[in-house]
């Protein structure tokens, strides 16, 4: 029987163009997205892109408002913190759970996220380094036990603080800069040692932080 190919739906399509002018700073924190210029921009009627404004909305990458039009969304020094205050406690924990039963597959799927990771930075892709680098923290913590710790994770891991590491001028240097962190998370984990795991995931989350407020200083000056 021959497989359906699933074609994007309007609304993903909006969804996955506005991203990628939020990512590219195409659209900058704090402008307005008025749905029917935006919607004859596209080619489509209001109803998919509101679709894709939710979608946006929930990713934390722009801010839906009842009586004015959507607008990026900005992010401050204190969200930074606030947001990796929560990864540095949740994804350190949630490594701490993988087993020595699971460490080779999930080194396995780390090994081919990096690769990929690896080539959309090779293209400059860097909206799909973005859901790569999503993935790859995803995938961490797969094995966990515990549901709702990794839905949290996703979601603290899901849209202004993914976006906002790459909003800098240097933007190939920070990809470059998150790939290799990724490596030595990955190193660890393959040679069985978790505390050392551990300890390079904490470094990149430290680094992560730093970029963020780096970005949010220039933002400011």
């Amino acid at each position: 029987m021959e497989k359906l190919i699933k074609k994007a739906t309007l609304a993903e399509q909006a969804y996955e163009y506005i991203k990628k002018m939020i990512i590219t700073g195409e659209l900058k924190p704090g402008e307005e997205l008025p749905e029917e210029k935006l919607a004859i921009e596209l080619g489509i009627s209001r109803t998919p892109l509101r679709e894709a404004l939710k979608r946006l909305a929930v990713d934390a990458l722009i801010e839906l408002r009842k009586t004015r039009p959507a607008i990026v969304a900005k992010f401050t020094r204190q969200d930074v913190i606030e947001i990796m205050e929560l990864r540095k406690l949740l994804e350190i924990q949630g490594l701490e759970k993988l087993s020595k039963a699971d460490q080779k597959r999930v080194v396995d799927e780390l090994k081919e996220n990096a690769a990929q990771q690896w080539k959309t930075i090779q293209k400059k892709d860097f909206v799909s380094f973005m859901d790569l680098d999503q993935e790859f923290h995803s995938l961490l913590c797969r094995s966990h036990k515990n549901r709702r710790l990794k839905e949290i994770i996703k979601g603290i891991n899901t849209g202004g603080s993914r976006a906002f590491m790459l909003l800098s001028d240097a933007i190939a240097d920070s990809a470059e800069k998150a790939y290799a962190e990724h490596k030595a998370i990955i190193d660890a984990i393959e040679k069985g040692n978790i505390d050392e795991a551990k300890q390079q995931l904490a470094i990149h989350l430290d680094n992560i932080e730093n970029r963020l407020l780096k970005y949010i200083l220039q933002e400011e000056l």
